[in-house]
């Protein structure tokens, strides 16, 4: 994916809706938040479509089976990642002239 272009940047995900947004509104797609499902792309719209599923059945009443796979744990190498990254996000932005969000 060395080509391979992204709309979602840092700190996108706050712009991104639920999948509830009233009683009878429910969105999916692969930007919509994932709320918790660590997933992008098609999985992300299949999970975000199954999200929603599962919110109007449960608003209207319906019997609706939409078991979602949680996503697999960070590797071990990942969380190392995460918080390497979480440590520069502390760090950089006391510098000056730093404008990492």
């Amino acid at each position: 994916a060395r080509d391979a272009v992204s709309h979602f940047s840092v700190g996108s995900a706050f712009l991104c809706p639920s999948v509830k947004l009233a009683k009878g509104i429910y969105m999916s797609g692969d930007w919509v938040d994932r709320a918790g499902h660590a997933s992008w792309s098609t999985e992300k719209a299949v999970v975000t479509g199954r999200q929603a599923a599962e919110a109007l059945s449960k608003d209207f009443n319906l019997q609706c089976e939409t078991t979602i796979i949680p996503a697999a744990p960070d590797t071990e190498q990942l969380a190392a990642l995460r918080k390497v990254a979480k440590l520069f996000r502390e760090i950089l932005p006391t510098m000056p002239g730093s404008n990492i969000p």
